[in-house]
């Protein structure tokens, strides 16, 4: 797997990351390719840092996109690097289809997307947090004190225990009617 100018997999690392991932030789082949394209040092270094990552098409266009490059690399990557396998393994929590893995069961997914709001990883998502994930979802559109509204309403409706967090099991109650295999999932490898 690779060209002469990449940082070449061997057969037992391509058989313990499908082995993981559940991806077929052939689509994770597709998956390294995709990496090699992202990976712009020449001679490749074999990881991706956190400037390759923003630079994908969809990633720099979501308002989210530079948090969900940080979750990422601080809790998937080693210290501003993301090596294949790890990207590997992030995509495989976004795999759509009838196998499951430990790594795309909704629980995984539900945890990944709390993540994105729980940052300081006390598994509850706070006021302060929370007005910073609407921050970069609404831009300078909304005064910060309409922001800081949506923020209190939005924990006072969800918080069933009375701490004024969000808790992963509230978080999950909340969006238990979303379809989120289907949410949050990516067709890049069929």
């Amino acid at each position: 797997m690779g060209s002469k100018h990449s940082i070449l997999l061997s057969q037992e690392e391509i058989r313990s990351i499908c082995e993981e991932t559940d991806f077929t030789p052939k689509q994770l082949q597709r998956l390294y390719i995709r990496f090699q394209e992202l990976e712009k040092r020449n001679p490749p270094h074999g990881y991706l840092t956190r400037e390759d990552l923003l630079d994908i098409r969809e990633v720099a266009l979501n308002p989210l996109g530079e948090r969900l490059v940080d979750v990422i690399m601080q809790d998937y990557g080693d210290v501003n690097k993301l090596n294949f396998q790890q990207f590997a393994n992030v995509f495989a929590r976004f795999r759509r289809g009838k196998t499951l893995t430990n790594l795309n069961i909704k629980e995984k997914k539900l945890l990944f997307l709390f993540s994105i709001y729980d940052r300081n990883h006390d598994s509850k998502i706070d006021r302060n947090e929370l007005v910073e994930i609407l921050k970069m979802m609404v831009g300078g559109n909304i005064h910060e004190d309409q922001i800081a509204t949506i923020a209190d309403h939005t924990i006072g409706e969800l918080d069933a225990d009375g701490d004024l967090t969000i808790t992963f099991k509230e978080f999950c109650d909340t969006i238990s009617k979303i379809d989120v295999d289907e949410k949050m999932s990516m067709k890049f490898l069929n």
